[in-house]
């Protein structure tokens, strides 16, 4: 596995989600929602370097990172809670209370969709806008995919772009689940190997 630095791990996934459907929905705002995305990621990025896998393509800087939540690891693949901020402080600090409160119980759904048996989950998966279509995202998600494999275990993520679901598929996953979020929101796609 590559290094890579919160800072620069933030940085490209806030650039990677700028124009997710996700994070248009989380943050409407197009010239805040980069910031955004990297603030959160970023807090997602430091509990990954410490308890997580992560895969990464680098050209000078990184270009794409993937992000890998094994079984073991905390359940919510999140920052420890005694540490600030939080992803939910966070959250209600960049929407406010009843805005974070409405998109937390949305996403709580996530959970309730993952395979029963053990499983690698891929929290993240971000491409530097400037090298999509070169076959960077799909490398490092092969390398996670081949390291849940050798483990025995079933690969697995959530999608809200409807644009990654062929791509996932190429790569051997296949829907397991696909359900709107709120009226307004986007529908994941929960997606599994096997």
């Amino acid at each position: 596995m590559a290094e890579i630095s919160a800072v620069e791990a933030r940085t490209l996934l806030g650039r990677a989600f700028a124009d997710d459907p996700l994070m248009v929905w989380f943050f409407p705002d197009g010239e805040i929602r980069p910031h955004a995305c990297a603030a959160m990621f970023g807090l997602f990025a430091e509990h990954y370097l410490v308890a997580g896998r992560v895969d990464v393509v680098r050209r000078g800087g990184p270009v794409a990172v993937a992000m890998w939540q094994w079984p073991g690891q905390e359940e919510d693949g999140g920052p420890d809670p005694e540490q600030l901020p939080t992803i939910g402080g966070l959250m209600t600090a960049l929407m406010g209370a009843g805005r974070a409160a409405q998109i937390g119980g949305a996403m709580a759904v996530l959970g309730e969709l993952r395979p029963p048996e053990p499983h690698a989950y891929l929290h993240l998966l971000g491409v530097d806008p400037g090298c999509r279509g070169e076959g960077l995202g799909g490398n490092v998600l092969d390398r996670g995919i081949a390291a849940a494999r050798s483990d025995g275990l079933v690969a697995c993520l959530d999608t809200m772009n409807p644009a990654n679901v062929p791509f996932y598929e190429a790569h051997g996953l296949s829907v397991r689940h696909e359900v709107p979020l709120l009226e307004g929101g986007p529908t994941v796609w929960s997606m599994a190997t096997g």
